[in-house]
């Protein structure tokens, strides 16, 4: 019945009509959803770009993963002297999408990336005209920090990748697609052989390298000129333009097999280069020296460089903090005075050590007996200069070079050189965006790398202005009280949600300079009702349910949970861009939605106790009477998959199971390879990342499997099959970096027992969903699915199907 249904949903899919008014919203509503992406004032504040990311629906072809937003996005200028429309133009794109990169310090000039035809090009666009200058070659993405940077209004320097080499990320699916079939052309020829060989310990020489990058020097109007050669990731330009540091991956780096693998540690070793840019020559400060990722500090004059760097082998907290004297070709390491760097880690699990300068001396991030505090490093000695705040933020918000901004329990303080701190009132940044954390400041701004100026952004939602840090006087009035979307020192852009679910991006002038999404008015969006309720250690929890929009069947509808452990639970926007859980499809639907907060201690295995968990949220939600508590589904994707499966094994009172994506078999996810990188060795093993994940990551087991074998089957719920009782839909996809093994594993144990299990592969497709075919049917094949699981008795769980 249910492959019947299916089949017939399936041919009526491809014809399916774009989203009307007054419907509910649908998943043809969410691929018609639009956006605006990164906005970005010029230094002089004269113009302004801004992105519009169009619908999924014209991202194609859908071959990018996550890069996919670029062939989506426009780039629009706009004046902020002119009025009306004829202030707004677009920047011209030659059929590429295009996302912003920097504007030149003069402001005429912006460096935009396109993604289009196989090609990923970097070029100029001129401010007053839109009209665009493509560069020679294949940049670099900002994953890392910079891939490009101004050194003047004339001259730009960018990160080049071999030619017509597109990062892994945003290529996968072509380079995976033509190296299968390559090899399988070899093998089916048999004249040579289709293989892939890598190789460890004494055989790491044997493996496959990326070919090499270069750094190289552009003019407004002339081709580039290569400066260095490597495989750089990362870049940094003194102040004054002097000097330019870049970091690149160089050798595999040896590590210590009595710690665990942290799932962000980089498989090579970091290392830095140097170039005078008045003379072109380049130089290695710190050979076979591993540089701490997120850490790139120029002093004020121009002069020195701070890195933290360790040897081989050695943990990140046992580096040295070194100063690199550009001028003198020297190198000095900081006495750091006894203290020790306070070691921040990404949610990645990559460690960071925060450091800067206070005009010309270093300032470290250390741990000060049971806190942590930033330290001066005098020549004569340390000096606490956060002492008198009770919790300060390793992140500062701006560096004028004698004063710091320093966060501390939701305040701005002003930190002066002698430990003098001034509150400043609540700091305004603008928010990060995915184009922008990708292709212009990347990770390396969330840590270090301050706004180097004499102002910041205060205030709160009805009232915003910037202080002097020299003064301490708010001026350059009123800033838009929506989300801030770019500020300078005098003018402000900010965007906001209205009530018809449209997003407005305007000016502080009123002006507005982007509407989407502006056929949402009479879309029924549910929206979240707090359920509060104890965690496993008394600590007071909310977790977020969602009424549904219709009904199924006249009945109370069934609860859908969605459980991601880690965190307390985060209330989805009604916009928000959520391709494999929404829950507004989910409500429209017929179904009530369950967000629970389930966070989860250091100290206890993962998976115990996951269904008393979800179901203490559960229960809190039943007195609400929105949902039938005997018709409780769990949807769960990623690690959220895994959690669902997990609390599946644990309880009987769930009457259906849909998992995605997920691991299952924490056992052979430790070192399973994903489909990419086993034909492409070359884009880097997979090994430490994979194994990082479960020993540190999200699944936090601590040790490898050959340590403590139990631990790993105690949280592995493909071990535990034998105890579900619900049926269970499986989607995977045969390039996630979660290997559709995982979901096969499972279905082959659920299948060997009879068990009701359907599992579900789209092919071409990674992590998340990107084809809007593959998007529809996957909805299409859960209500079907749901539909028939839930109306039969004789298929709901023997709790349930007694009653």
């Amino acid at each position: 019945m249910f492959r019947v249904a299916l089949a017939a949903a399936c041919a009526v899919l491809a014809f399916e009509p774009g989203p009307a008014l007054a419907d509910p919203f649908t998943s043809d509503h969410l691929l018609h959803l639009e956006r605006i992406g990164q906005v970005a004032l010029s230094p002089d504040e004269a113009f302004v770009a801004f992105e519009h990311i169009g619908p999924m629906l014209t991202g194609g072809p859908f071959e990018h993963d996550a890069f996919g937003i670029v062939r989506r996005s426009k780039i629009y200028l706009a004046s902020m002297a002119g009025e009306g429309a004829s202030r707004i133009r677009e920047v011209e794109d030659g059929g590429r999408g295009v996302v912003i990169g920097a504007w030149s310090p003069n402001g005429r000039s912006l460096l935009v990336y396109g993604l289009g035809g196989g090609a990923f090009s970097a070029g100029v666009a001129d401010a007053r005209t839109g009209a665009v200058r493509w560069i020679d070659g294949t940049p670099e993405t900002a994953l890392w920090g910079r891939a490009a940077q101004w050194r003047s209004s004339d001259e730009l320097l960018l990160l080049l990748r071999p030619q017509n080499d597109l990062p892994t990320l945003m290529d996968a699916l072509r380079q995976t697609q033509a190296r299968q079939a390559e090899l399988w052309d070899l093998t089916r020829a048999g004249a040579a052989p289709g293989r892939t060989t890598i190789g460890g310990g004494a055989f790491l020489r044997i493996n496959p390298r990326p070919a090499e990058g270069t750094l190289v020097r552009v003019g407004v109007n002339g081709e580039p000129d290569v400066l260095a050669r490597g495989r750089f990731h990362d870049l940094e330009i003194s102040p004054g333009g002097r000097f330019a540091a870049a970091v690149r991956f160089t050798d595999d780096r040896p590590f210590a097999q009595d710690r665990p693998f942290l799932q962000g540690d980089f498989t090579e070793r970091r290392e830095l280069t140097l170039v005078d840019l008045e003379t072109g020559q380049a130089w290695e400060p710190l050979p076979g020296k591993d540089v701490i990722p997120n850490l790139l500090a120029w002093s004020p004059d121009g002069g020195r460089l701070l890195v933290w760097v360790r040897s081989d082998g050695a943990p990140w907290s046992s580096g040295q903090l070194v100063q690199v004297d550009a001028r003198r070709r020297s190198t000095t390491t900081t006495d750091l005075r006894g203290y020790s760097p306070a070691i921040i880690q990404t949610a990645l699990r990559t460690e960071v050590v925060c450091a800067d300068w206070l005009a010309d001396e270093p300032l470290l991030y250390v741990r000060n007996g049971d806190r942590n505090d930033w330290v001066l490093l005098t020549s004569s000695g340390a000096r606490v200069l956060t002492g008198a705040l009770p919790s300060p933020s390793f992140r500062l918000a701006a560096n004028s070079g004698d004063q710091l901004v320093v966060q501390s329990q939701g305040e701005a303080w002003r930190v002066d050189r002698h430990g003098s701190a001034v509150s400043l009132g609540r700091p305004v940044r603008p928010e990060i965006t995915v184009t922008s954390g990708l292709f212009s400041l990347g990770q390396r701004f969330q840590f270090n790398s301050p706004p180097a100026r004499d102002w910041i952004m205060v205030g709160d939602e009805d009232r915003r202005s910037r202080v002097d840090l020299n003064t301490g006087l708010a001026f350059g009035g009123n800033a838009p009280p929506e989300t801030l979307a770019a500020v300078g020192a005098a003018r402000a852009l900010g965007r906001r949600i209205d009530a018809d679910f449209a997003e407005i991006l305007s000016a502080d002038d009123g002006a507005v300079l982007m509407r989407v999404n502006a056929d949402l008015s009479e879309i029924e969006f549910s929206e979240p009702a707090p359920a509060s309720h104890l965690g496993p250690n008394g600590e007071q929890l909310i977790s977020w349910l969602y009424s549904p929009s219709a009904s199924l069947d006249g009945r109370k509808p069934p609860l859908i949970v969605l459980p991601y452990p880690g965190s307390p639970a985060r209330a989805q926007a009604p916009t928000e861009e959520s391709v494999m859980t929404n829950i507004q499809i989910m409500t429209s639907a017929g179904y009530a939605v369950l967000v629970p907060s389930l966070p989860r201690a250091a100290a206890v295995e993962p998976g115990a106790g996951m269904a008393n968990d979800i179901l203490a949220a559960v229960d809190a939600a039943v007195p609400l009477g929105v949902f039938d508590p005997d018709r409780v589904v769990l949807w769960g994707h990623s690690f959220g998959a895994w959690a669902a499966v997990t609390a599946a094994t644990q309880s009987d009172r769930f009457a259906a199971v849909i998992a995605a994506n997920g691991p299952y078999d924490l056992l052979s996810v430790w070192g399973q390879f994903p489909l990419t990188p086993s034909l492409l060795p070359e884009s880097g093993l997979p090994v430490r990342s994979r194994a990082g994940w479960v020993e540190t990551g999200q699944a936090g087991l601590h040790v490898p499997p050959f340590v403590d074998p139990a631990l790993y089957l105690r949280n592995s719920p493909a071990f535990s099959s034998s105890r579900i009782t619900a049926p269970v839909l499986l989607f995977t996809g045969d390039r996630d970096y979660v290997p559709s093994g995982q979901a096969e594993e499972l279905f082959s144990a659920l299948y060997r027992q009879q068990k009701d299990v359907v599992l579900v592969t789209y092919r071409g497709e990674g992590h998340v969903l990107s084809s809007p075919a593959n998007i529809r049917d996957m909805y299409a094949t859960v209500w079907l699915w749901l539909r028939e699981v839930l109306s039969d008795p004789t298929r709901l769980p023997r709790r349930i199907a007694s009653d």
